[in-house]
């Protein structure tokens, strides 16, 4: 059961959520949930949980000093690894042919790149992180592609959103692993330039991040409604993602350890969620 963590199940659960919002919410024209989006978030989920495991069974060097306590596929047999990386993906890539036959090419793709990342990107600078947010805003795009009716600029802005948020994760926990991928010989930015100039770019960031929210806020959500209604909508947006991205800047400038990137970790997916949420509102 607990080899079963390495599918990261609140991860699959947070995308499967994700486009299930995208899809609806964004467009009431649709029903609630029908048999293509269905399919969609299947073989998203089949596709990405290949990912997890193909990534963690390439980087258990690193992850013997990283996560030494969730060595999920280390009782894994080199045969059993295969058998199920490649039933999940062929199952994903599979119901992606039944939804079209652009989304298998969208997805064949997106395993390429998780390939790659895996075998040679996360070992780089700052690519494998950048690699990474496209996935995260492709997951939300794609439901645009396939439906083309949802709206194009709360699309592009939730995707960006999406890009963003999972490229300031993806950097703290390159630091918060900085010690295993030194140890196997990668080439993170932090093991290049050190925990100060990571903290750096990841403050900018969330600045950019920051200051981009605010400005959805004051120029687009308070035109699009009126009290009480906007009232609920701004103390969501504060309360749920203004705050705790304040909270993760004062938190990331005072990082020092392990422990704090772990903590810093948890907060960015926290803000991942509540701000693709907010998307109920429109």
């Amino acid at each position: 059961m607990k080899s079963l963590l390495v599918f990261r199940p609140l991860n699959l659960l947070i995308v499967a959520v994700l486009q299930l919002v995208t899809y609806h919410f964004i467009d009431f024209n649709h029903p609630p949930i029908d048999k293509t989006i269905l399919l969609l978030i299947a073989a998203s989920l089949c596709v990405t949980a290949g990912g997890y495991l193909f990534n963690d069974w390439m980087d258990q060097s690193a992850d013997l000093i990283n996560k030494p306590d969730k060595q999920y596929v280390s009782s894994w047999s080199k045969g059993s690894f295969w058998i199920t990386y490649v039933c999940l993906t062929a199952l994903g890539l599979g119901l992606s042919f039944i939804v079209s036959i652009d989304l298998f090419y969208y997805y064949l793709l997106v395993v390429l790149i998780l390939v790659l990342y895996s075998l040679w990107l996360k070992r780089l600078p700052l690519i494998g992180n950048f690699m990474v947010s496209l996935l995260a805003a492709f997951s939300v795009y794609v439901v645009y592609l396939i439906f083309k009716s949802q709206d194009y600029k709360l699309i592009i802005f939730y995707a960006g959103f999406a890009a963003l948020v999972t490229y300031i994760r993806e950097i703290l926990k390159d630091m918060e692993d900085i010690d295993g991928d030194s140890s196997a010989g990668y080439k993170t930015f932090p093991v290049l330039a050190g925990l100060g100039q990571s903290k750096t770019i990841a403050m900018i960031t969330i600045v950019f991040v920051l200051v981009s929210y605010g400005n959805l806020l004051l120029q687009w959500t308070m035109n699009q409604f009126k009290m009480p209604i906007l009232g609920v909508v701004l103390v969501y947006h504060v309360l749920c993602v203004v705050v705790p991205m304040i909270i993760l800047l004062y938190l990331t400038y005072k990082s020092r350890v392990k422990s704090d990137f772990t903590r810093l970790s948890a907060i960015v997916k926290y803000i991942m969620a509540t701000g693709l949420m907010s998307m109920v509102f429109y």
